[in-house]
């Protein structure tokens, strides 16, 4: 079954435009305290010293946010999470930007027919991989590499739209498909499979080649 189309809900370029209309990071949680030497907690642009300073011994022009100020108390929370608050905060600085570029990735996946489970970031390929197929894969790409002579980024990128798509998924369970993310079959329908005596009768010269993906597709991972 197809994957359903991803949801519209959330409004990635409002969020992208909120991004980039706050201040630069990173930020930082910062550790100082009030007029009244009482713990102030804030979020700001530089790190934190680790002396604790006391207002007005440090830059306010460097503070964006705070989740505690007790004197006069004017910020604070009733469950006392101060400090996971503005961790939290601090930390969307950088992590928000990141997920909406993963959405992106994610949603231009489906929409080229990506399995549903493609996504993982741990290696160049967008589907997960234990650890032998993992060397498995990376065979294939050194076969298009070395005898093929495409560089290293196409290779991954034309495994990837060939066996991390809903077409391309049943051809997991099958022995050295190395060129199958090269070559079309020839006249008599055949692929090669990678072993000399099955291939000796194949013209490798005349096989038609599969375009390489696009280029503003998500399956080009590596860069040239």
């Amino acid at each position: 079954m197809p994957p359903e189309p991803a949801s519209d809900d959330l409004d990635l370029d409002a969020i992208e435009e909120l991004c980039a209309a706050a201040t630069p990071g990173p930020w930082f949680v910062r550790n100082l305290d009030d007029d009244h030497a009482m713990n102030l907690v804030g979020v700001g642009t530089v790190e934190d010293s680790g002396r604790g300073e006391r207002y007005p011994d440090f830059d306010h022009r460097e503070l964006i946010a705070a989740t505690l100020v007790q004197h006069p108390r004017y910020v604070d929370c009733a469950d006392e999470r101060w400090d996971e608050n503005a961790a939290f905060i601090a930390m969307a600085r950088e992590a928000v930007p990141l997920l909406v570029a993963e959405v992106r990735r994610l949603r231009r996946l489906l929409e080229y027919g990506a399995c549903p489970t493609a996504g993982s970031r741990g290696t160049e390929f967008v589907i997960p991989l234990d650890e032998e197929m993992l060397a498995y894969f990376r065979e294939m790409v050194d076969v298009l590499v070395e005898r093929c002579g495409v560089s290293r980024a196409e290779a991954v990128a034309r495994v990837n739209a060939t066996y991390g798509t809903q077409d391309g998924v049943w051809i997991m369970g099958h022995e050295m498909p190395e060129y199958w993310a090269y070559y079309r079959p020839d006249h008599r329908d055949r692929l090669p499979t990678g072993d000399p005596d099955a291939d000796a009768d194949i013209d490798f010269r005349t096989l038609p080649v599969r375009p390489a993906p696009p280029k503003d597709s998500p399956f080009w991972t590596l860069g040239e």
